[in-house]
């Protein structure tokens, strides 16, 4: 099914060659639903434009609807007598998941032609006799190259006689004798990595202090809030800039004997402040402030994580895992927070990634209460408002059907008033209680009686694309246990994720206000 998709998406590249074959085969059903599911593409890439066309929607629904499904359509794809009724009685107004039933139907339709021609294809490819020719360039460039090459070859291997039978030397080992001490499995993440676990951040913050040395990671977080502080803040900065030269830059950390820089570094970034004067007086400049942290870095990453990765590969016997243990569940925060900021998924080409045989029954699945519910527990281990995002959908589902019953006006503003209230300005902070960017929710709540019936499109597109991501992942999780022990499982997860850390924050800003209070 997934190589048939792929080959639907780039049949218009390919010449048509798997529509021709249905044309070619006589089967009338074939071709008319190759015919259908290429005009179906059409109608949902109007979803997906910057601007919405209703009427242009209306009627290219219409005439799919006239052509494809209706009782006497002129290339009728066979579908049965009540999907045609489901489909007619949503057909105004129209939905991008409005000929889901239909194109579920046809791609199974299209399944049977697709095995065959690639059967007989592979058949033909069978009949083409294969002759083995070895063919060796042999000229005066050749015979010089491989002169040279044996004769480098030889070299290296004197070389690395030579290196063998020559002592080690301690003190060019001593300078990576804690990298040494990090097992394979260990090597390679770095301080930017680790502030995003809390578990191990909370590790390495015990194993500094237990060596004296937590002034570098103070000092690093405190630059990184810094640097995330927005420069429309410039009180906030400038205090901020000022706090962290009072702090750091003095005779007891920076400029002292234990100074994550050298001599040679201290005296430069003096010079690139404009001296000891302006240095004193004026707030430090954001170029400065980054030398500071790379200083400090460089010493975190060079000489106290190897030794924390050392000590904790080889302090708990048997229990050496790779340092960021739930990687699963920060890497799928981080992209989260990243994900704020994107547009809705656009269907164009094959940017849609996903094919409709996965998108359908995710569909299926959010409609289905007890799924839902399962899933609605799953995405709530992942974000604080991913739970929202699927109750979200569920209500614009159930606002669409209120459009179809044709109820009176007064009735589908209401609803559209209480999903606004509960989800996009809520009197409960935060306002935004779902994952859209917040042009998103300015456009519904200032323009809500222009957009219509499809007020939610955009930000319901948004939060399905964003729930699609977690779909493959509950479905593994769910095929591993049985289907009453998925709440029980999915509930004691997200008790551990919430109860498990004696001191808790989500960020590294959170963390540095943590610290400073159990420091002043």
């Amino acid at each position: 099914m997934e190589s048939m998709l792929q080959s639907l998406y780039l049949e218009n590249r390919a010449g048509y060659y798997f529509t021709q074959f249905c044309e070619k085969s006589g089967n009338k059903l074939w071709k008319n639903s190759a015919y259908f599911w290429f005009d179906l593409q059409a109608y949902h890439q109007l979803f997906y434009q910057g601007t919405l066309h209703p009427f242009k929607i209306c009627k290219q629904a219409q005439f799919l609807y006239a052509t494809y499904i209706a009782p006497s359509a002129s290339m009728d794809i066979g579908l049965h007598q009540s999907k045609k009724s489901m489909i007619y009685q949503k057909i105004d107004p129209a939905f991008e998941d409005l000929f889901d039933p239909a194109e579920e139907y046809i791609l199974t339709v299209l399944l049977e032609p697709w095995m065959k021609m690639v059967e007989a294809d592979k058949y033909t490819y069978g009949k083409v006799e294969l002759v083995e020719e070895t063919r060796q360039l042999d000229s005066v460039y050749f015979r010089k190259l491989q002169a040279l090459h044996q004769e480098s070859g030889s070299k290296k291997d004197e070389s690395t006689v030579t290196d063998t039978d020559l002592p080690s030397c301690p003190d060019a080992l001593k300078e990576d004798q804690h990298l040494c001490q990090v097992p394979k499995e260990l090597a390679g993440p770095n301080l930017s990595d680790l502030i995003h676990n809390k578990k191990n951040l909370e590790q390495f913050w015990a194993f500094l202090n237990e060596r004296s040395a937590g002034m570098d990671l103070l000092c690093w977080l405190d630059i990184e809030q810094f640097r995330k502080m927005l420069h429309k803040d410039k009180e906030k900065r400038e205090e901020k800039s000022k706090d962290i030269k009072n702090k750091y830059l003095n005779k007891n950390y920076f400029f002292g004997p234990n100074s994550p820089a050298t001599r040679e570094q201290q005296e430069e970034l003096v010079h690139s402040g404009g001296g000891w004067g302006q240095m004193l007086h004026d707030r430090l400049s954001a170029a400065v402030l980054l030398e500071i942290q790379q200083c400090v870095q460089k010493r975190l990453e060079k000489q106290w994580l190897p030794l924390f990765l050392a000590d904790e590969h080889h302090g708990a016997e048997g229990q050496a895992k790779v340092i960021f243990e739930q990687q699963d569940i920060t890497e799928d925060l981080s992209r989260h927070k990243q994900e704020k900021k994107t547009r809705m998924w656009k269907h164009v080409d094959n940017k849609w990634v996903s094919s409709s045989s996965e998108i359908i029954p995710f569909r299926k699945a959010l409609l289905n209460p007890v799924t839902a519910n399962q899933f609605q527990r799953f995405v709530s281990l992942k974000g604080d408002l991913l739970e929202n995002g699927v109750l979200f959908w569920q209500e614009v589902q159930k606002y669409k059907d209120l459009c179809h019953s044709h109820c009176d006006d007064a009735t589908v503003q209401k609803k559209i008033t209480a999903i606004i209230k509960r989800f996009i300005n809520s009197a409960v902070p935060p306002a935004l209680q779902i994952d859209i960017p917040a042009e998103q929710a300015k456009k519904i709540l200032e323009h809500r009686k222009e957009l219509g019936p499809y007020i939610f499109r955009e930000a319901q597109m948004t939060i399905f694309a964003l729930l699609f991501k977690f779909w493959p992942k509950f479905c593994k999780f769910r095929s591993n246990l049985d289907s009453d022990k998925i709440l029980l499982r999915a509930e004691l997860k997200k008790n551990k994720s919430m109860y498990g850390p004696c001191v808790q924050w989500v960020t590294a800003d959170l963390f540095v206000l943590s610290v400073c209070t159990v420091l002043f």
